[in-house]
């Protein structure tokens, strides 16, 4: 992955050195949190420190800490649990839908308790959950929908950006994703005073304009910077270039590996269309130390290649969350493999790296 920096983005930034605001009272966070939401279709924007202090400032603003269940999936990166354990959440651990690679609509149902106060939707790779069942399930149990859309700028359901389908959204702009800030993420909310609650959180708990230190809730310093506002506003106008550059490279990969009966490709379920965040194959005739071998043997090769994100319930710290049986993830996780997705990867370095993948495991197996 690399990001795309060129003078516009400079040009901001210098903008901000010159006059001196180098804050979150700086012009950009607004211009960038408006910009984002137009592009995603609606909503209320809140620029962030990064993607996981969205996610915590999320379930915070909704009311959610101390006794609550939040449903997570197995599936994911460790920031989805770790938000929910900082918030003093409880995280109930769901298996993944093998077909989706996404978090199960039964799995949902059988972790639901008289406890449980959100869903944590994740988009993982890009890939989107069905928002419709999981609508349906939070709405009939009066409990919140949080979509994790930290991989899925520009994934689409039914046409449309995601992003505005739960009661709120969470995104981050760290240097590998769609568009970046440095470090950075945002929120965005469905109900206007959620979102002003937000701000205050945001902000040490006290009002924007306060100037008497007087703080109305227990609040974290998540405000972004005037800096990386600058940098995220001058991505949003290159988004869409970005985001035709990232279905190239995935359309480039699905023809080369689809002639293969080992290698399954990213799930492309009806009704929705990836970011193209990070291109993620499972390789069917694989074992755990095999598929490690294999991306020992990439890097051999000078292609740097990263295994599945591992799941939660084989790691120490979240075990205790787990219960029960996570044959679908633990089958998606430690079989995968992901390869480089940068959109700025030119023909002959796509052609070297398929090329040398399908030696390499030819070899390994």
């Amino acid at each position: 992955m690399q990001p795309f920096i060129d003078k516009s983005e400079i040009k901001n930034v210098l903008n901000c050195l010159q006059t001196g605001w180098l804050s979150s009272k700086g012009v950009y966070v607004k211009k960038f949190e408006q910009k984002f939401t137009n592009f995603i279709g609606g909503g209320y924007g809140v620029a962030v420190t990064n993607g996981t202090a969205a996610l915590e400032l999320a379930l915070t603003s909704l009311g959610i800490g101390k006794g609550d269940e939040v449903i997570v999936p197995n599936f994911t990166f460790g920031a989805s649990i770790n938000a929910v354990i900082n918030i003093g959440a409880k995280p109930v651990v769901a298996d993944i839908d093998e077909k989706t690679w996404t978090i199960s609509i039964k799995e949902i149902n059988s972790k639901m308790s008289r406890k449980t106060k959100a869903i944590l939707a994740v988009h993982i790779y890009g890939l989107v959950c069905d928002l419709k069942n999981i609508s349906k399930i939070a709405k009939k149990n009066k409990i919140f929908l949080v979509e994790d859309c930290a991989e899925a700028l520009g994934s689409k359901f039914n046409k449309k950006y995601i992003g505005n389908y739960g009661d709120c959204s969470t995104f981050s702009f760290y240097p590998n994703k769609t568009i970046t800030t440095g470090e950075g993420g945002m929120i965005v909310f469905k109900k206007k005073n959620v979102y002003e609650k937000s701000l205050i959180l945001r902000n040490q708990g006290r009002e924007i304009n306060d100037t008497f230190f007087i703080h109305k809730y227990r609040g974290f310093n998540f405000r972004m910077s005037n800096i990386q506002a600058a940098i995220g506003y001058a991505q949003m106008f290159k988004i869409k270039k970005f985001l035709n550059l990232r279905k190239k490279i995935f359309k480039f990969y699905n023809k080369v590996f689809k002639k293969y009966n080992f290698i399954g490709l990213m799930p492309d379920k009806k009704n929705t269309q990836n970011s193209g965040w990070l291109y993620t194959i499972k390789i069917k005739n694989i074992n755990h130390n095999k598929r490690n071998q294999l991306i020992q043997k990439l890097k051999d090769k000078g292609i740097e290649a990263r295994p599945a994100f591992y799941p939660l319930n084989k790691m120490k710290p979240f075990k205790k969350y787990c219960k029960g049986e996570y044959e679908a993830s633990e089958n998606v996780s430690l079989k995968s493999i992901s390869l480089p997705s940068s959109p700025f990867l030119l023909k002959k370095e796509l052609n070297y790296i398929t090329k040398t993948f399908l030696e390499e495991i030819n070899k390994i197996n």
